[in-house]
């Protein structure tokens, strides 16, 4: 089946996992009005189109698991607006473009997952302010150049990058 836009009713939901239940279709933009969500769980489903932008609304989400689904488009840097996350998962998928440097305002997070896809460009000298970063995952895309000076003095738990 497919994501119900009525999810988005749902304003007072703080979970929803809807991972590995073969759901087909795209996420729904209504999923951004669900402002109370702290954890987002749809992966490891046959999802497709783009990550909506409006998730940049989820202010109060800690967890984002997109990884494992047919994801394309390039990673909103919407995302960059959700100070509180701590986990961003979004590996497996087609998604395509540069990793947004918005990405470095999320002085929260401690896992970016984002290896086997279509990412292109450099990395982003910006994901080296994230303070609390600790696994960072780019592996198995289509990144060129080294790994910045800022990432690299970093003590990660885990970086794991191609090199080619």
């Amino acid at each position: 089946g497919t994501v119900p836009t009525e999810l988005g009713k749902l304003v007072n939901l703080h979970a929803l996992g809807m991972d590995g239940n073969r759901l087909t279709g795209t996420i729904p933009t209504e999923l951004g009005d669900l402002v109370k969500l702290t954890d987002l769980w749809v992966d490891g489903n046959g999802l497709i189109g783009t990550i909506p932008t409006e998730l940049g609304n989820l202010v109060k989400l800690e967890g984002l698991w997109l990884d494992g689904n047919r994801l394309t488009g390039a990673i909103p840097s919407e995302l960059g607006m959700l100070a509180n996350l701590i986990e961003l998962y979004a590996a497996r998928n087609l998604l395509n473009g540069r990793i947004p440097t918005e990405l470095g305002k999320l002085q929260n997070l401690k896992i970016l997952d984002i290896y086997n896809n279509n990412l292109i460009g450099t990395i982003p000298t910006e994901l080296g302010a994230m303070e609390k970063l600790g696994e960072l995952y780019l592996h198995e895309n289509d990144l060129v150049g080294s790994v910045p000076k800022a990432v690299c003095d970093k003590k990660l738990d885990a970086l794991v990058v191609d090199c080619d």
